[in-house]
Parts: structure tokens; sequence; C-alpha cells
């Protein structure tokens, strides 16, 4: 300490700057998301968006008109195109008459149905965000959850985005996107 006994010396306050800065640096685990984005995440193409603070069932309906119940009762599923003329399952599930799940996915599985597929494309915005792009075109406010991945056990790679309302999630194989899925908070 100085001689007036107020101002700290140079070697404390250099000392607390590094004990700061590794303080900041190790905020958050490696697991732990990013902050959250300040607006929802919504699955869009120009014929509908699937935004779960405030999509109805009545919107989705009158865009793409009756669903197939698919994976499990109370999915509603649809086919779409998707990059390259795949053919991609689009599910939405609600609550009432509100939409509170919106996945869009590569089919894995032989028993998926064989819907026709409607001439639509979506993508996850802000981020413009695919099927069957690298992993590494996800924007900043995506981070890894690894542990939740290992649960799934389909998916080696997995990446989490909160926003207000909600979370959306792009998962694939081999650094390659293969489902993007957005949920509402409870």
């Amino acid at each position: 300490m100085s001689g007036d006994g107020d101002a700290p010396d140079f070697a404390m306050t250099r000392a607390v700057e590094i004990l700061a800065s590794i303080y900041e640096r190790n905020r958050r685990s490696p697991q732990a998301p990013p902050p959250a984005t300040d607006r929802p995440l919504v699955l869009f193409s120009e014929t509908v968006a699937f935004d779960v603070t405030r999509t109805t069932r009545a919107q989705v309906e009158r865009a793409l008109g009756t669903a197939f119940a698919y994976p499990a009762r109370g999915w509603h599923t649809y086919a779409v195109r998707g990059d390259r003329s795949q053919r991609l399952l689009l599910s939405a599930f609600y609550s009432g008459e509100r939409l509170i799940s919106a996945e869009l996915y590569l089919p894995k599985v032989k028993r998926a149905p064989n819907l026709q597929a409607r001439d639509l494309r979506f993508r996850v915005i802000p981020g413009e965000i695919e099927i069957g792009k690298p992993v590494t075109v996800l924007p900043e406010h995506f981070g890894p959850v690894s542990a939740l991945a290992e649960k799934l056990g389909a998916y080696e790679n997995m990446f989490e985005a909160r926003f207000p309302g909600g979370a959306g999630y792009a998962m694939g194989n081999a650094g390659i996107i293969e489902r993007l899925a957005l949920y509402a908070s409870s």
C-alpha cells in the first residue's frame, strides 16, 4: 500500500486484474450453451413460419393442409424438399392451438412414412441454417451440447441455442446437419 493508506499498490492492482481475467475466462464451462439470442429462432419458408413463441395450428394447417400423424400420437408431420432434392420430414407438436415444437429432419428409419414431398424449403433463421450443411455454418449463438448427444445416441454432433421463449437445436453426424428442432419453454 502507498503511504496515504487509500490507494492500493501496483502489485495488488495487477493481482486483482489477473484474477478477474481468469474468472472471466473460466466463467462458463465448455458444456454450457452460449448466452441466449435476443430474438426467437424460426423454422422458415416463404409459405409459413414455425415460431414456437407465436405460430398457431390454424396458421400451419392453412398453409400446409392436413398432416400425417407421425412419429407418435400428437405429432403432425409433412414431407418437404431439402438441399439436392432430399425428402425431409417436418413435424409439429401443439399444446391446444399453440405450436410448441417444430422439427425438420432427414428420416433415418425405414418405417418413416413415404409422404409426397411439398416443394418447400425450410431453414432456421436468423442464421440461414439448413439440413445438409456443415455444422461449421452455425452462428455463434449455437454451442455444443455433447452430454445430451450421448444420451440421444443417433447424433454425434449436437448444438443448442437459447432464445426468449425457447431453445433451438442443430444435430448431425460426421459434421453435417441432419436435424433442426425448436422447442418452446414450458
